[in-house]
């Protein structure tokens, strides 16, 4: 048999390799390309051979490339991977460092995999393992919602850093975990980190990592949460709550997309997408000294305020329900249902611990509650206030154009399911309280404007 050429035969392999594999030299232009990345990227190889990377790739794409391929260059890192979205499908691109036995370095190796079918595949997995409701239970029934989450779908495909702001127990994590999801890192890690709970003295050691003994009690090498987020997101929950001294080279990394672990004398390069959240006011905290005002501005690229619930009633009772839901699956319970008091409490309190509150509340109401019905009694003390039927009947309200029998009978209709549920739905019991007949609360509760009856005990 006829002995080939070295040479003859790689070529021959790497012709024939269904990845797409590009050959950059030391000064990033491409000395070659093979017929799969002529198919991948919809160009002929001698269009692109002796052009400059960066000419076939979109502007806004350069500074991320030219830093890659700088820290491949310098040592920093040996390899890096990254996902692009491309007419529509997805494509796994890994840059290597290309080096001589003396370890100079050549170029740069980038092979480029169709990864389309496979991220269709993990949503699908991701799908089937978490239902709707669990995975993203982000209800939006309200206009401000489905603007914000159009708006969040949007950018989820960008790397750009965002700032999440809003209340306590609005949804601000729902809010990064949907961004994560639908991004193009969603199969790499998302990290959280809780900067409220962050001791002062081992802020950066949780941030970039530390050597062993570089202080004492760090009794071995530890990576820090940029490393271990490397390729995904970060998030860094509690922002205003970082001290003064940490900002700085937080900014530092976030700038330059490097780490300098305590105790360590080589830098690491970290890949992360940055998503801060914050229930304070950045701008107010800058004015005051307590937060870097360049900090802020490399934070504050694209910024979503979540509205409160107070601002958006059309969620609280579908977001009652859903935890509803999820509770008496959770507690193996047959499914309970909101009374007609209850649901009218929810829609006029204040909620001012959000969705957070109204969540504890409703596994509260499914744990004591007895019946398949949840009352007002079901509900946490701070729920109700002073007394149900104060809390619960809303005052007498005069709306221009309404006549007196429309406010009669919405106060009458209010009033009985007040009563209803001040005797948990027992309508013997109630229709004496009120002195009327039986067959009269029947025939009350059965006009278009108060259908109780489902909800309701005979």
């Amino acid at each position: 048999m006829l002995q080939r050429p070295r040479q003859e035969i790689f070529s021959a392999i790497v012709q024939e390799m269904p990845e797409g594999v590009l050959f950059l030299d030391d000064e990033d232009v491409i000395r070659f390309c093979n017929p799969a990345a002529e198919k991948i990227r919809r160009v002929r190889a001698d269009k692109i051979i002796g052009r400059l990377i960066y000419t076939i790739h979109p502007a806004k794409a350069h500074p991320g490339i030219r830093e890659l391929l700088t820290s491949l260059k310098t040592g920093v890192v040996a390899s890096s991977n990254r996902t692009v979205k491309v007419n529509r499908r997805y494509f796994e691109n890994t840059y290597s460092a290309v080096r001589n036995v003396e370890g100079e370095y050549l170029g740069t190796l980038l092979t480029s995999r169709d990864v389309t079918e496979k991220k269709r595949l993990s949503a699908e997995n991701l799908q089937l393992k978490n239902p709707p409701g669990q995975v993203d239970p982000i209800v939006a029934d309200s206009a401000l919602m489905r603007h914000l989450l159009e708006l969040v779908d949007t950018v989820a495909e960008l790397d750009s850093t965002v700032l999440i702001t809003g209340e306590n127990g609005t949804g601000k994590e729902r809010i990064v975990e949907r961004l994560h999801l639908h991004s193009l890192r969603n199969e790499r890690p998302l990290v959280r980190v809780n900067c409220a709970a962050l001791p002062e003295n081992l802020v950066e050691s949780e941030l970039f990592g530390h050597q062993r003994g570089s202080f004492t009690g760090a009794v071995e090498d530890r990576q820090g949460k940029f490393v271990l987020a490397d390729g995904g997101t970060l998030f860094l929950d509690e922002i205003a709550e970082l001290p003064l001294v940490s900002q700085s080279k937080l900014l530092r990394a976030i700038q330059e997309k490097v780490v300098q672990p305590l105790g360590g004398r080589r830098e690491i390069r970290a890949d992360v997408r940055i998503v801060a959240a914050t229930n304070r006011d950045l701008s107010a905290e800058v004015a005051a000294g307590t937060f870097r005002q360049d900090l802020f501005y490399r934070l504050n690229v694209i910024h979503f305020d979540v509205p409160p619930l107070r601002e958006r009633t059309e969620d609280i009772l579908p977001l009652a329900e859903l935890f509803i839901e999820q509770f008496c699956r959770q507690m193996k319970k047959p499914l309970k249902v909101l009374s007609p008091a209850v649901r009218i409490l929810l829609q006029n309190h204040p909620l001012p611990g959000n969705v957070r509150q109204l969540r504890h509340a409703m596994e509260r109401a499914v744990a004591l509650g007895q019946d398949e019905t949840l009352f007002p009694g079901d509900l946490p003390p701070d729920l109700l206030g002073q007394s149900q039927l104060e809390v619960i009947v809303a005052p007498v309200l005069y709306t221009p154009g309404e006549s007196l029998k429309q406010i009669m009978g919405r106060h009458e209709r209010e009033t009985i399911l007040a009563a209803l549920d001040a005797h948990r739905g027992r309508k013997s019991e109630t229709a004496e309280a009120l002195g009327i007949s039986r067959k009269s609360l029947w025939e009350k509760m059965h006009r278009p404007a108060l259908s109780v009856s489902a909800a309701t005990k005979s």
